[in-house]
C-alpha cells in the first residue's frame, strides 16, 4: 500500500518548528532530492532556525540537530524550484553548484562549533545520490581528454549513434568510449547546466579536481541510521547487500562501488527494474523486513524515485517506508522529528578509502 504522508500517521512533521522538551531530546531533519532547488534548502534551516539570521553560520544554540540530505544536489532539469531574494538561480543553473559549496560550508561550521564546545552536539550527514556519482564518475574523462576535445566534442553531437563515430575518429579506445558514454548520459539529465553553474567546462574541471571534488569523493555517506531509521538515496534491490552498514563501507573497491550502485539506484521497493525501466515485482513485506534487520533499522526514509508530484511525501509498507524526494515541487515538505536518544546511537560509518577514483591525472 502507498499513500501520501497526510493520509498516514507515521512520526513525520510538518515544516512548523519543533520545539524540543528534555536534555535528551533530539531533531532529526531530512531534505529529500534538490537537484538544484537552492532556495528550497534554504528554506528548511531557516524554519528550524538552523543558519544564525541573515547569515551561512550555524546557530550554535542549534546543538542538537541531526541534519541529513538524502542526495541528488546536482543536475536540474527544468522542473519547477522554489526562488528567494537572490534569483541567480531562477534557471536552476547556479544552484547545485551553491548547494554543494553550502554543504562543504556546513560541514567545516559543524567541525569548527565542535572544536570550540566540545558538549556542541549537532550532526550533519550528506548521502550521496547516483546524481551525485554520475558526476563524480563523468569526471574522470579529463584523464583521456582535454576540456577543448569534450567541447569541441559536444558541439559535433549529442546523440549516442552519432557520438559514436566522432569518438572512434578521435582515436578512443573501447574502454574510454564507454566513458565518453556515461559521460554524455549525465550530461544530457542535467549535467550540461551543472557545468555551467561551477562557471564553465574548465572551471567544474578545477572543482572536480579540488576540494569539492575530494569532499564528495571522501565525505559524502552511503548511508546512515539515526532513530533506528535508515536514511539512503534508495533501498538496494540485490540481497548480498542487505548488511550492516559498517560491513558495507568496508567491502573491497569493487563490492563497495557495486554497493553504492545499490544504494543509490534501486527500484524495486517500487516495483521497478532500475537497469530496464520494466515493472518487477515489489518487496514483499518478508523481504523488506529482513533486509532492515539486516541493515539495522527498523524503517527506511529514501528518495530517488518522485512519486506524488507533490509537496506530500509517499508512505508505503505499512509505514516502514517513507518517499520523501518532492523535487520539482516548490514548498516541498522535509522529514521531521523530535526523538528521545543521544547522538552515540546514531551510525554513520563513512568509507575509510576513497569512494572510487578520488583523483585524476588531467590532460594539459
Amino acid at each position: 500500500m502507498v499513500t501520501n504522508e497526510n493520509e498516514f500517521e507515521n512520526g513525520a512533521n510538518s515544516d512548523a518548528q519543533i520545539q524540543t522538551s528534555s536534555s535528551n531530546s533530539r531533531i532529526l531533519l531530512a531534505i529529500g532530492d534538490l537537484h538544484g532547488d537552492y532556495y528550497r534548502f534554504i528554506r528548511h534551516l531557516r524554519d528550524l532556525e538552523i543558519l544564525l539570521p541573515g547569515t551561512m553560520a550555524w546557530n550554535p544554540e542549534r546543538d542538537n540537530i541531526d541534519l541529513v540530505l538524502i542526495g541528488d544536489y546536482t543536475d536540474w532539469r527544468g522542473e519547477a524550484i522554489e526562488s528567494g531574494i537572490d534569483e541567480t538561480t531562477e534557471d536552476g543553473a547556479l544552484g547545485s553548484f551553491r548547494i554543494i559549496e553550502l554543504i562543504l560550508h556546513l560541514t567545516n561550521e559543524l567541525e569548527k562549533l565542535r572544536r570550540i564546545n566540545p558538549h556542541f552536539d549537532s550532526h550533519f550527514y550528506p548521502l550521496i545520490g547516483n546524481h551525485d556519482d554520475m558526476m563524480l564518475h563523468s569526471a574522470n574523462v579529463f584523464s583521456f581528454v582535454s576540456c577543448e576535445e569534450l567541447i569541441e566534442l559536444l558541439g559535433k553531437a549529442r546523440n549516442f549513434a552519432t557520438w559514436k563515430r566522432h569518438l572512434s575518429d578521435a582515436g578512443l579506445n573501447g574502454e574510454q568510449i564507454e566513458h565518453m558514454y556515461s559521460f554524455l548520459n549525465w550530461y544530457v539529465q542535467g549535467g550540461e547546466i551543472t557545468i555551467r553553474g561551477f562557471g564553465g567546462m574548465e572551471a567544474w574541471r578545477e572543482a572536480m579536481n579540488g576540494e569539492i571534488g575530494d569532499f564528495m569523493r571522501n565525505r559524502l555517506y552511503l548511508a546512515v541510521i539515526v532513530n533506528k531509521r535508515l536514511f539512503a538515496h534508495s533501498l538496494p534491490d540485490l540481497p548480498r547487500f542487505w548488511r550492516p552498514l559498517e560491513e558495507l563501507v568496508n567491502l573491497p573497491e569493487k563490492e563497495y562501488l557495486e554497493a553504492r550502485e545499490a544504494f543509490t539506484w534501486g527500484r524495486k521497493v517500487w516495483g521497478y527494474d532500475y537497469s530496464s525501466g520494466t515493472r518487477t515485482n515489489m518487496f514483499s513485506a518478508e523481504e523488506l523486513n529482513r533486509m532492515l534487520n539486516s541493515i539495522g533499522a527498523t524503517s527506511a526514509v529514501i528518495g530517488h524515485t518522485p512519486m506524488s508530484h507533490s509537496i506530500e511525501h509517499v508512505v508505503a509498507y505499512d509505514g516502514q517506508v517513507i518517499n520523501i524526494d518532492v523535487h520539482g515541487a516548490p514548498g516541498g515538505k522535509a522529514f521531521m522529528e523530535r526523538y528521545e536518544g543521544t547522538s552515540q546511537e546514531n551510525r554513520a560509518p563513512l568509507r575509510p578509502s576513497p569512494m572510487g577514483v578520488s583523483k585524476f591525472e588531467c590532460l594539459a
